[in-house]
């Protein structure tokens, strides 16, 4: 067998089995151009926002390969696009490698619009009381939960406009026993996400593809409650991120995911969140309207008038 056509099998081999083992949600393709560059496309065919942890190896014909060679988090916001090419030393010759890929929902420090207001995930009016929980080892500065908890099972209601990229059952023990809980996870045009934990699966309002806008209906808290009776909701704004930062035991700790604290109206004024702290749940036409495009704000006009 010829080096050349060892090379292309090599290529497609390891490229086409990611793909496969992934449902064939994102594909990446290798084209050759008559200058004897190489281009990587990408093309997505499912929503929200994904980044690509993608690997070069055997390399030939071309310079500065050993950044290349390292893993790269690749951010993916359109369908389809460019990642990156590769030029030849000897222009009369090709470039020959294969690569390994695999993809992951978020983005990759993406710019967070600090201008964006929330609303809390409740009814209007609703008093809540807001506490916080951590993760071992990581400082609250960088990642924490907002929970709250109720003798009732509160409607849930989306924070800002996104895209319901996700929606997941995990276990957790409570009061001894194993139970299941659901996720909601909605992409934000920024590149964040929002994390609704503690949904009554039969109660859900929203599916994975749909739009839901500020103050739009989730589902309600489900039957998981504490050796109190009270339901408990959990809630997250974050982002990905590819750093590592200092542990609270001084070790160094790789970050996958750093929470964002955003600005939430409520009743008693524009703020952000502290634990153990009571609020009064608000909309806001301006809140509702910020993020919406003219044909949105034109279908939502006449039932939010001030």
């Amino acid at each position: 067998m010829s080096k050349t056509i060892l090379a292309i099998v090599v290529f497609f081999t390891v490229s086409i089995g990611k793909i496969t083992s992934q449902n064939q949600k994102i594909y990446v393709t290798r084209v050759q151009k008559e200058d004897n560059s190489v281009e990587f496309n990408y093309i997505k065919s499912i929503p929200g926002n994904y980044f690509l942890e993608f690997d070069l190896e055997s390399v030939t014909n071309t310079e500065d390969i050993y950044a290349f060679k390292k893993t790269y988090n690749l951010n993916l916001e359109a369908n389809s696009g460019t990642l990156f090419k590769l030029y030849p030393i000897d222009k009369n010759r090709q470039i020959y490698c294969s690569y390994t890929y695999s993809y992951k929902k978020g983005l990759i420090k993406p710019e967070v619009d600090n201008s964006v207001v929330y609303y809390l995930p409740f009814k209007e009016n609703k008093n809540v009381e807001v506490y916080e929980s951590f993760r071992y080892n990581v400082s609250p500065e960088i990642w924490k939960n907002y929970g709250v908890y109720s003798k009732s099972k509160d409607t849930i209601c989306a924070m800002r406009k996104g895209i319901v990229t996700d929606i997941k059952k995990f276990p957790v023990t409570e009061n001894g026993q194993t139970v299941f809980r659901t996720e909601v996870i909605v992409d934000h045009a920024d590149g964040t996400n929002a994390s609704y934990i503690g949904i009554d699966e039969k109660s859900m309002a929203v599916r994975v593809n749909d739009l839901v806008l500020p103050g739009f209906r989730i589902g309600v808290m489900d039957d998981v409650v504490d050796d109190d009776k009270n339901h408990n909701f959990k809630f997250n704004v974050y982002y990905f991120s590819d750093e590592e930062i200092q542990g609270l035991d001084g070790k160094s700790v790789k970050i996958v995911e750093r929470s964002v604290f955003p600005i939430f109206y409520t009743a008693e004024g524009y703020l952000n969140l502290a634990t153990d702290k009571k609020y009064t749940v608000k909309h806001l036409d301006e809140i509702f309207f910020k993020e919406l495009n003219a044909q949105e704000k034109e279908k939502y006009q006449s039932q939010y008038k001030s």
